[in-house]
Protein backbone atom coordinates (compact mmCIF):
# COMPACT_ATOMS: atom_id res chain seq x y z
CA UNK A 1 0.00 0.00 0.00
CA UNK A 2 1.37 3.40 -0.62
CA UNK A 3 1.01 4.64 2.69
CA UNK A 4 2.44 1.89 4.69
CA UNK A 5 6.17 1.06 4.55
CA UNK A 6 7.53 -2.77 4.09
CA UNK A 7 10.32 -3.74 6.36
CA UNK A 8 11.79 -7.48 6.25
CA UNK A 9 13.83 -9.59 8.29
CA UNK A 10 14.88 -12.78 8.59
CA UNK A 11 17.03 -15.43 10.44
CA UNK A 12 17.55 -19.14 10.59
CA UNK A 13 16.88 -20.62 14.03
CA UNK A 14 18.27 -24.11 14.80
CA UNK A 15 14.72 -25.34 16.45
CA UNK A 16 11.38 -26.86 14.80
CA UNK A 17 8.92 -23.99 14.10
CA UNK A 18 6.49 -25.16 16.89
CA UNK A 19 8.94 -24.82 19.22
CA UNK A 20 9.82 -21.07 18.27
CA UNK A 21 6.21 -20.01 17.79
CA UNK A 22 6.15 -20.96 21.63
CA UNK A 23 9.15 -19.06 22.06
CA UNK A 24 7.84 -15.93 20.35
CA UNK A 25 4.68 -16.25 21.68
CA UNK A 26 5.66 -16.59 25.67
CA UNK A 27 5.59 -12.74 26.48
CA UNK A 28 6.21 -13.94 30.32
CA UNK A 29 9.70 -16.15 29.37
CA UNK A 30 10.90 -12.64 27.64
CA UNK A 31 10.11 -10.75 30.68
CA UNK A 32 11.17 -12.99 33.31
CA UNK A 33 14.49 -13.52 31.90
CA UNK A 34 15.52 -10.22 29.82
CA UNK A 35 15.80 -11.68 26.27
CA UNK A 36 15.81 -8.48 24.80
CA UNK A 37 18.00 -6.26 27.26
CA UNK A 38 16.86 -3.26 25.37
CA UNK A 39 12.80 -3.35 25.64
CA UNK A 40 11.14 -3.64 28.83
CA UNK A 41 7.81 -5.71 28.29
CA UNK A 42 4.74 -5.62 31.28
CA UNK A 43 1.49 -7.08 30.25
CA UNK A 44 -2.02 -4.53 30.05
CA UNK A 45 -5.58 -4.65 31.14
CA UNK A 46 -7.58 -6.35 28.29
CA UNK A 47 -10.53 -7.75 27.49
CA UNK A 48 -10.96 -11.30 28.01
CA UNK A 49 -9.41 -13.94 25.44
CA UNK A 50 -7.12 -10.48 24.36
CA UNK A 51 -3.47 -10.29 25.18
CA UNK A 52 -2.10 -6.26 25.65
CA UNK A 53 1.11 -5.68 26.20
CA UNK A 54 3.21 -2.20 26.95
CA UNK A 55 6.81 -1.80 25.64
CA UNK A 56 9.33 0.77 26.99
CA UNK A 57 12.47 1.59 25.24
CA UNK A 58 14.69 4.51 24.47
CA UNK A 59 15.80 6.03 20.75
CA UNK A 60 18.86 8.45 21.09
CA UNK A 61 17.99 8.45 25.12
CA UNK A 62 14.53 9.63 25.00
CA UNK A 63 11.71 6.93 26.24
CA UNK A 64 9.27 5.98 24.12
CA UNK A 65 6.18 3.46 24.69
CA UNK A 66 4.18 1.32 23.06
CA UNK A 67 0.96 -0.49 23.42
CA UNK A 68 0.34 -3.45 21.43
CA UNK A 69 -2.41 -6.74 20.50
CA UNK A 70 -1.14 -9.78 20.17
CA UNK A 71 -2.87 -12.20 17.95
CA UNK A 72 -2.75 -16.17 16.72
CA UNK A 73 -3.48 -15.62 12.79
CA UNK A 74 -5.59 -18.72 11.30
CA UNK A 75 -2.83 -19.36 8.90
CA UNK A 76 -0.36 -19.80 11.93
CA UNK A 77 1.34 -16.70 11.46
CA UNK A 78 1.78 -14.44 14.99
CA UNK A 79 1.02 -11.04 14.40
CA UNK A 80 1.39 -8.15 16.77
CA UNK A 81 -1.24 -4.58 16.21
CA UNK A 82 0.36 -1.40 17.77
CA UNK A 83 -2.59 0.55 19.00
CA UNK A 84 -1.06 3.53 20.85
CA UNK A 85 2.91 5.13 21.34
CA UNK A 86 5.98 5.62 18.73
CA UNK A 87 4.78 3.36 16.03
CA UNK A 88 0.93 2.82 16.29
CA UNK A 89 -0.53 1.56 12.89
CA UNK A 90 2.36 -0.85 12.44
CA UNK A 91 1.68 -4.39 12.22
CA UNK A 92 4.49 -6.89 12.55
CA UNK A 93 3.61 -10.41 11.71
CA UNK A 94 5.73 -13.19 12.23
CA UNK A 95 6.05 -15.83 10.32
CA UNK A 96 7.97 -19.83 11.04
CA UNK A 97 8.76 -21.46 7.73
CA UNK A 98 9.94 -25.08 8.38
CA UNK A 99 13.61 -26.07 7.13
CA UNK A 100 15.44 -29.33 7.30
CA UNK A 101 12.39 -31.17 7.50
CA UNK A 102 11.32 -29.60 10.72
CA UNK A 103 14.51 -29.44 12.11
CA UNK A 104 14.84 -25.57 11.74
CA UNK A 105 13.01 -22.46 10.97
CA UNK A 106 13.33 -19.77 8.57
CA UNK A 107 11.99 -16.75 11.33
CA UNK A 108 10.69 -13.89 8.81
CA UNK A 109 9.76 -11.14 10.26
CA UNK A 110 7.37 -8.14 8.74
CA UNK A 111 6.77 -5.20 9.70
CA UNK A 112 3.98 -2.71 7.51
CA UNK A 113 4.76 0.76 9.48
CA UNK A 114 2.41 3.94 8.50
CA UNK A 115 4.29 6.24 6.07
CA UNK A 116 4.36 9.37 8.11
CA UNK A 117 5.96 12.50 6.68
CA UNK A 118 9.39 11.74 9.22
CA UNK A 119 9.61 8.32 8.31
CA UNK A 120 8.83 9.55 4.28
CA UNK A 121 11.63 12.08 4.58
CA UNK A 122 14.13 9.53 6.18
CA UNK A 123 12.91 7.21 3.31
CA UNK A 124 15.54 4.72 2.57
CA UNK A 125 17.35 5.26 6.03
CA UNK A 126 14.26 4.61 8.11
CA UNK A 127 14.03 0.92 6.20
CA UNK A 128 17.55 0.28 6.95
CA UNK A 129 17.39 1.37 10.48
CA UNK A 130 14.35 -0.43 11.27
CA UNK A 131 15.64 -3.45 9.91
CA UNK A 132 18.65 -3.74 11.89
CA UNK A 133 15.89 -3.33 14.95
CA UNK A 134 14.44 -6.48 14.00
CA UNK A 135 17.79 -8.47 13.08
CA UNK A 136 18.82 -7.18 16.67
CA UNK A 137 15.53 -8.96 18.00
CA UNK A 138 15.91 -12.29 16.06
CA UNK A 139 19.14 -12.48 16.82
CA UNK A 140 18.45 -11.69 20.70
CA UNK A 141 15.69 -14.66 20.44
CA UNK A 142 17.71 -17.35 18.10
CA UNK A 143 20.26 -17.23 21.08
CA UNK A 144 17.64 -17.47 24.36
CA UNK A 145 15.80 -20.44 21.79
CA UNK A 146 18.91 -22.14 21.17
CA UNK A 147 20.44 -22.25 24.56
CA UNK A 148 17.41 -24.22 25.65
CA UNK A 149 14.42 -22.87 25.70
CA UNK A 150 11.26 -25.37 26.71
CA UNK A 151 7.77 -24.09 26.45
CA UNK A 152 4.83 -24.61 28.70
CA UNK A 153 7.05 -24.25 31.44
CA UNK A 154 6.33 -21.11 34.75
CA UNK A 155 8.59 -18.01 33.76
CA UNK A 156 10.83 -17.01 35.91
CA UNK A 157 12.80 -18.47 39.51
CA UNK A 158 9.66 -20.25 40.61
CA UNK A 159 11.21 -21.69 43.64
CA UNK A 160 13.24 -18.63 44.49
CA UNK A 161 9.12 -16.70 44.83
CA UNK A 162 7.84 -19.87 46.94
CA UNK A 163 10.82 -19.56 49.52
CA UNK A 164 9.17 -19.87 52.68
CA UNK A 165 5.97 -21.66 51.85
CA UNK A 166 7.82 -25.17 51.71
CA UNK A 167 7.69 -24.92 55.46
CA UNK A 168 4.48 -25.16 55.89
CA UNK A 169 5.00 -28.54 54.65
CA UNK A 170 5.72 -29.36 58.13
CA UNK A 171 2.52 -28.37 59.52
CA UNK A 172 0.36 -31.16 58.27
CA UNK A 173 -2.06 -32.19 54.76
CA UNK A 174 -4.42 -30.11 55.61
CA UNK A 175 -2.28 -26.77 55.94
CA UNK A 176 -0.53 -27.90 52.23
CA UNK A 177 -3.56 -28.39 50.78
CA UNK A 178 -5.30 -24.92 51.62
CA UNK A 179 -2.04 -23.21 50.59
CA UNK A 180 -2.38 -25.22 47.10
CA UNK A 181 -6.50 -24.66 47.25
CA UNK A 182 -5.73 -20.94 47.02
CA UNK A 183 -3.15 -21.35 43.97
CA UNK A 184 -5.29 -23.57 42.27
CA UNK A 185 -8.10 -21.13 42.75
CA UNK A 186 -5.72 -18.14 41.72
CA UNK A 187 -4.72 -20.01 38.42
CA UNK A 188 -8.37 -21.07 37.13
CA UNK A 189 -10.42 -17.98 38.31
CA UNK A 190 -10.19 -16.30 35.18
CA UNK A 191 -12.28 -19.25 33.75
CA UNK A 192 -8.85 -20.78 31.89
CA UNK A 193 -5.71 -22.34 32.77
CA UNK A 194 -2.18 -21.94 30.18
CA UNK A 195 0.66 -24.67 30.51
CA UNK A 196 2.95 -22.27 32.54
CA UNK A 197 -0.03 -21.50 35.52
CA UNK A 198 -0.15 -25.67 35.44
CA UNK A 199 3.64 -26.03 35.88
CA UNK A 200 3.58 -23.27 38.36
CA UNK A 201 0.69 -25.56 40.12
CA UNK A 202 2.91 -28.42 40.04
CA UNK A 203 5.59 -27.17 41.64
CA UNK A 204 4.13 -25.95 44.73
CA UNK A 205 2.68 -29.19 44.91
CA UNK A 206 5.99 -30.53 44.89
CA UNK A 207 7.08 -28.51 47.85
CA UNK A 208 4.47 -29.16 50.09
CA UNK A 209 4.39 -32.55 49.47
CA UNK A 210 0.92 -33.05 47.70
CA UNK A 211 -0.34 -35.21 45.00
CA UNK A 212 -0.37 -32.98 41.93
CA UNK A 213 -3.68 -35.04 40.70
CA UNK A 214 -5.40 -33.59 43.81
CA UNK A 215 -4.29 -30.18 42.15
CA UNK A 216 -5.72 -31.19 39.20
CA UNK A 217 -9.15 -32.27 40.63
CA UNK A 218 -9.11 -28.92 42.36
CA UNK A 219 -8.27 -26.59 39.36
CA UNK A 220 -11.04 -28.17 37.53
CA UNK A 221 -14.01 -27.66 40.26
CA UNK A 222 -12.71 -24.02 40.55
CA UNK A 223 -13.19 -23.67 36.47
CA UNK A 224 -16.89 -25.21 36.47
CA UNK A 225 -17.94 -22.82 39.28
CA UNK A 226 -20.02 -20.26 38.68
CA UNK A 227 -18.42 -16.90 38.54
CA UNK A 228 -20.79 -15.56 40.41
CA UNK A 229 -19.62 -17.75 43.31
CA UNK A 230 -15.89 -16.27 43.12
CA UNK A 231 -15.42 -14.26 45.65
CA UNK A 232 -17.47 -16.00 48.53
CA UNK A 233 -14.93 -18.97 47.90
CA UNK A 234 -12.06 -16.90 47.75
CA UNK A 235 -12.83 -15.77 50.41
CA UNK A 236 -13.37 -19.48 52.41
CA UNK A 237 -10.26 -20.46 51.12
CA UNK A 238 -8.73 -17.76 53.16
CA UNK A 239 -10.29 -18.24 56.12
CA UNK A 240 -9.35 -21.93 56.14
CA UNK A 241 -5.74 -20.64 55.41
CA UNK A 242 -6.02 -18.69 58.48
CA UNK A 243 -7.27 -21.49 60.44
CA UNK A 244 -4.00 -23.86 59.35
CA UNK A 245 -2.03 -21.05 60.38
CA UNK A 246 -0.73 -20.33 56.67
CA UNK A 247 -2.17 -17.36 55.92
CA UNK A 248 0.99 -15.52 54.71
CA UNK A 249 2.00 -18.66 52.74
CA UNK A 250 -1.48 -19.42 50.74
CA UNK A 251 -1.06 -15.36 49.93
CA UNK A 252 2.33 -16.18 48.58
CA UNK A 253 1.58 -19.40 46.49
CA UNK A 254 -1.54 -17.88 45.20
CA UNK A 255 0.38 -14.67 44.16
CA UNK A 256 3.07 -16.91 42.27
CA UNK A 257 0.23 -19.05 40.31
CA UNK A 258 -1.03 -15.63 39.11
CA UNK A 259 2.35 -13.90 38.01
CA UNK A 260 3.88 -16.52 35.84
CA UNK A 261 1.41 -16.57 33.25
CA UNK A 262 0.30 -13.08 31.56
CA UNK A 263 1.00 -11.14 34.50
CA UNK A 264 -1.64 -10.50 37.12
CA UNK A 265 -4.92 -9.09 35.91
CA UNK A 266 -7.32 -6.93 37.86
CA UNK A 267 -9.53 -9.84 38.13
CA UNK A 268 -6.79 -12.04 39.68
CA UNK A 269 -5.83 -9.22 42.02
CA UNK A 270 -9.42 -8.82 43.32
CA UNK A 271 -9.39 -12.80 43.63
CA UNK A 272 -6.58 -12.55 45.91
CA UNK A 273 -7.53 -9.61 47.54
CA UNK A 274 -10.82 -11.26 48.99
CA UNK A 275 -8.44 -14.39 49.90
CA UNK A 276 -6.86 -12.31 51.87
CA UNK A 277 -9.86 -10.62 53.71
CA UNK A 278 -10.89 -14.14 54.21
CA UNK A 279 -7.34 -14.76 55.79
CA UNK A 280 -6.69 -11.86 58.08
CA UNK A 281 -3.74 -10.46 55.56
CA UNK A 282 -3.70 -6.55 55.04
CA UNK A 283 -3.91 -4.82 51.70
CA UNK A 284 -0.37 -3.52 52.65
CA UNK A 285 0.76 -7.04 53.08
CA UNK A 286 -0.69 -7.88 49.78
CA UNK A 287 0.89 -5.34 48.12
CA UNK A 288 4.30 -6.06 49.71
CA UNK A 289 3.96 -9.85 49.19
CA UNK A 290 3.08 -9.35 44.89
CA UNK A 291 5.90 -7.11 44.59
CA UNK A 292 8.27 -9.76 46.60
CA UNK A 293 6.93 -12.19 44.22
CA UNK A 294 7.28 -10.53 40.79
CA UNK A 295 11.00 -9.51 42.04
CA UNK A 296 12.35 -12.83 42.99
CA UNK A 297 10.50 -14.10 39.41
CA UNK A 298 12.63 -11.59 37.71
CA UNK A 299 16.04 -13.23 39.03
CA UNK A 300 15.84 -16.09 36.95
Amino acid sequence: MADTLRIDASLRIEAAPDLVRAQFRDIDHHIRNDVHPSIKFTWEPSAPGERRIRTVFSILGVSQFDVAVLEDAPDGTFVIRYLEGTNAGMVVTHRFVSLDGGKATDMQLSADAPATLGRKILGPLFVLGARQVMKKALHEDKRDIEKGFSPGRAAGDVARALEGVSAARGRGEAAARAILEAACFLSAVDGQVDDAEVDAVRAIAAQLGVDAAWAENRREVILRASASESTARAKEIGEQLAARGVAKEGVTAAAVAALVSHGMSLGELEALRAIAVGAGVADEEVGATVERVDAALMQA
